[in-house]
């Protein structure tokens, strides 16, 4: 079909950008946040710029993320909230891996856990619901609310339109995290915002959890870290080199046989110690507590009751002193 504006012929376009938005006519998001993503990127390098040029701690980078970079990532979070959004969460995950000085090949779970941070996709969901809350209070009479009455009645009729109705995403989202009373009392009753939130933050702790004690890569750090909090060493260490010492060797990002024999391809059982003749898989344990090349440094920097029958218990209390 031709479209004609006062006469003038409309170009018909595959996208089109509307509020620093892109748009295209399939309605699906992945390409917008590719958009995103790229965009970010120079934001990102920016801030890396400054990191190399200005000393900070590691919660006063975090603190430069969320303002500079992390504010582009959630533009438009209202509507990207619906969601994962992998490229977005690519630049999230390059941050961490920068300012932990860790490998490309940690594990994600461990970098969220270290540094107490969610998601890019949690934060969108939150600003999501946000959003449905000040909808839910407009006036019928507004373009907005008209609109989303239409959405709500389809997702009442399970209408998805193969998940592109926003409406029907939160009434999935609200099922999912028990709170379906919501959903239909919406307009008898006064939707209380942080019980959301702190739902949403509850079933990603609870995913995170579950996450890192699946894992064969932090089967060590599982059995230390029972709390999703910032690391408070993080901060506590000032020289940096043994800061990263630290986090590479609890994020499983170091070069001891259980990490390098994955690359190749050694059954996990027989990545065994090539420092003592114990023929013991070096693990973090058997590093820190029990390999006999280290008895000269232990004695000198533990307690005499660390360096005496090693148990996972004290392997677990040393890495939480």
């Amino acid at each position: 079909h031709d479209f004609f504006l006062n006469e003038t012929l409309l170009e018909v376009v595959n996208s089109f950008k509307y509020l620093g938005i892109h748009l295209f006519k399939n309605g699906h998001i992945n390409r917008t946040q590719k958009k995103i993503a790229q965009h970010t990127a120079y934001s990102l390098h920016n801030l890396f710029i400054v990191f190399n040029q200005i000393e900070l701690n590691i919660k006063d980078k975090c603190k430069l993320f969320d303002s500079l970079v992390a504010s582009v990532l959630n533009y438009g979070a209202e509507l990207l909230g619906t969601y994962e959004c992998k490229d977005i969460e690519h630049i999230h995950c390059k941050f961490l891996r920068k300012i932990l000085c860790v490998k490309k090949c940690t594990n994600l779970s461990g970098l969220y856990g270290e540094t107490g941070r969610y998601t890019m996709h949690i934060r969108r969901k939150i600003i999501m619901f946000k959003y449905w809350l000040k909808l839910l209070k407009l006036n019928d009479n507004c373009l907005l609310k008209s609109i989303y009455n239409m959405q709500k009645e389809d997702a009442d009729n399970n209408i998805t339109y193969k998940g592109l109705n926003w409406a029907s995403v939160i009434k999935k989202y609200l099922c999912e995290m028990g709170l379906q009373y919501m959903w239909m009392q919406q307009n008898d009753i006064e939707i209380n915002y942080h019980l959301i939130k702190n739902r949403i933050i509850d079933n990603f702790k609870q995913s995170w959890y579950s996450n890192i004690n699946n894992s064969s890569k932090l089967s060590s750090y599982c059995t230390y870290k029972h709390e999703f909090e910032y690391e408070k060493y993080l901060d506590h260490i000032s020289d940096n080199k043994l800061r990263i010492s630290l986090t590479k060797f609890r994020l499983s990002s170091h070069n001891l046989e259980i990490e390098n024999g994955r690359y190749d391809n050694i059954p996990r059982e027989e990545r065994f110690c090539k420092n003592c003749s114990m023929k013991a898989v070096e693990t973090e344990y058997h590093f820190l507590l029990v390999c006999p090349k280290y008895i000269s440094l232990r004695r000198q920097y533990f307690k005499s009751y660390f360096c005496r029958w090693p148990t996972l218990q004290k392997f677990e209390n040393i890495m939480n002193s």
